[in-house]
């Protein structure tokens, strides 16, 4: 093994690279090829939040992707922060890492990592390895924390030349940019469906004259009706215990995004065939989110598989009226923006979250086409939406798929088991 100084070997701080080094490749003390900057926080009478100063992170809190959205400054900065530092939190959640993309103050939750005798790129993929062995010790601590003294434990191996380090920094920038492109992408879609969804609530897809109503202007054949005039039951979920495995997956308020129910992070149950029948998800089902967040309650997703389910009693299942509602035109249309504001206006405080009830859910007024057609022109605007939907949940197939692409290479690349050719990007940058 090729070290400078055969640091003594921690079982925390030990990645496996380092006992089988490449050709080319050392292990080192991680403080040998950077300074670390242990943030500081400035007095408290010197944070703003009008701009004066230099922006203030006091933890990972102001994270994003990849750069911080500071939400403070001070006029009287401790600890700095450089342009190309690596920004690393040392408070729990230990490990979450971000790149500075100006000069930042930094507070006791985040450390500032200054490549000296490595190139800097290289060092900000790095710590999103080395994090692990941090996350390790950290969960031995009291506050689970970690300190300067850690990082100069930490034992990482690198490539002994920059330019190497650098081109295999150049290799995953690629990776991060297509993840970037297509994380914009889904934006836009979504904000394309936003759009679509606010003129075809209001103008319909007949382009009959408008009326103004209660709910803003509708078609003019349209009605304004509450919720339950349209749903025949509001049921609410299971009150069971929860388990990691089980026969059945029992859908919670976290399953519940932008929309649509998601299969992640899932418990089980396991029921009575009298109790799977009653509480059995189907496609097509409309779910409500009656408890959360201020920012989160009253959510709406509608359940677009065929794969078994039942739902916990954070969720409530509308039953609509099929002579009068298609069951995607209601869930697309309480999902919508200018619906959702209706439905936060019933939420009432609790202990730690906010609650909107089926009672209450039942006041929402809502536009309805009627008549001899009404259901069709609903299933004419579901279908459109539904459409934009799957267009915006197709991006997040492609992020998924670069993340793992990602997390493979970040594991060759960063332990040399793969390498890659300098040259070839110099002579990219040739003239």
């Amino acid at each position: 093994m090729n070290t400078e100084a055969e640091p003594k070997k921690l079982r925390w701080a030990y990645l496996p690279e380092c006992e089988a080094l490449a050709a080319g490749w050392s292990a080192k003390k991680f403080t040998d090829s950077c300074n670390v900057i242990a943030g500081q926080s400035p007095p408290s009478e010197t944070y703003n939040e009008k701009g004066e100063g230099l922006p203030f992170l006091q933890g990972n809190g102001d994270f994003s992707d990849k750069y911080p959205m500071p939400k403070s400054w001070c006029t009287a900065p401790v600890k700095i922060a450089e342009t190309s530092d690596t920004l690393i939190s040392v408070r729990a959640p230990v490990g979450e890492v971000n790149r500075a993309d100006r000069q930042y103050a930094i507070g006791r939750g985040l450390a500032a990592i200054r490549a000296t005798s490595a190139n800097a790129d290289f060092i900000y993929y790095g710590l999103q390895r080395w994090r692990w062995s941090l996350q390790r010790v950290a969960q031995g601590t009291t506050f689970d924390a970690v300190t300067a003294r850690h990082f100069s434990q930490l034992l990482v191996a690198l490539p002994d030349g920059t330019d190497e380090q650098a081109a295999i920094a150049r290799v995953l920038d690629a990776v991060d940019a297509a993840i970037d492109r297509a994380r914009e992408a889904a934006t836009q879609a979504a904000e394309v469906k936003r759009a679509l969804a606010q003129g075809l609530f209001s103008k319909g897809t007949r382009g009959e004259p408008q009326k103004k109503t209660s709910v803003g202007f509708i078609p003019k054949s349209w009605d304004v009706k509450p919720v339950n005039a349209v749903v025949t039951n509001f049921e609410y979920g299971l009150s069971l215990p929860m388990h990691l495995k089980g026969a059945t997956p029992i859908l919670r308020m976290g399953n519940i995004q932008q929309g649509d129910v998601v299969m992640d992070e899932l418990k089980y149950v396991t029921l009575s065939e009298t109790l799977l029948e009653r509480y059995s998800l189907k496609r097509g089902d409309v779910l409500f989110n009656r408890t959360n967040s201020q920012e989160w309650v009253g959510k709406i997703g509608i359940y677009r598989t065929d794969a078994p389910a039942v739902f916990a009693s954070y969720l409530i299942r509308l039953h609509p009226d099929t002579e009068q509602v298609d069951n995607y035109y209601l869930g697309q249309l309480l999902n919508s923006y200018d619906a959702q504001c209706r439905i936060k206006r019933f939420a009432t405080p609790g202990v730690q979250q906010v609650n909107i009830n089926a009672k209450n859910l039942g006041k929402v007024m809502i536009p309805v086409p009627v008549g001899n057609t009404g259901l069709e022109e609903q299933r004419e605007i579901a279908a459109l939406l539904e459409a934009a939907d799957a267009h915006s949940r197709s991006y997040a197939q492609v992020i998924v798929a670069l993340q793992q692409l990602k997390k493979s290479l970040m594991h060759d690349l960063l332990t040399g088991s793969v390498r890659v050719d300098p040259a070839l990007f110099q002579q990219e940058a040739a003239p």
